[in-house]
């Protein structure tokens, strides 16, 4: 079984909250990992299975919610900041910066769909 672990990324300026997400993922009929974060969530599983979550929850906020493939599982400690002794986690200054274009790219998405 192939599991894959994806980060589902909230813009900014959604209405929608990291708990929508979750709970949205935990009321679906799939067996899943899922992690709230501060952004959004973290969700491992099989890739079909992660297709379809991803699917259900943009639907909360098309233009608003994004995704894309973590490099590493759940709780792996080789990204734990306990075990690494603090610091940002490898990975994080990308995110950030990504998070914080998230405005501009969702006013993109809605100027093509007018």
């Amino acid at each position: 079984m192939a599991v894959e672990t994806r980060l589902i990324v909230i813009s900014p300026d959604s209405k929608v909250t990291p708990v929508q997400v979750v709970n949205r993922i935990l009321r679906m009929p799939f067996n899943v990992v899922v992690k709230e974060t501060c952004y959004g969530a973290l969700v491992e599983g099989e890739p079909e299975a992660l297709k379809k979550i991803v699917e259900e929850v943009r639907k909360l906020d098309p233009n608003g919610i994004f995704t894309k493939v973590r490099g590493f599982p759940v709780g792996d400690v080789r990204v734990c900041r306990a075990t690494r002794r603090g610091g940002p986690r490898p990975g994080f200054h990308q995110l950030e910066l990504e998070y914080s274009l998230l405005p501009y790219v969702r006013r993109a998405l809605d100027k093509l769909e007018e």
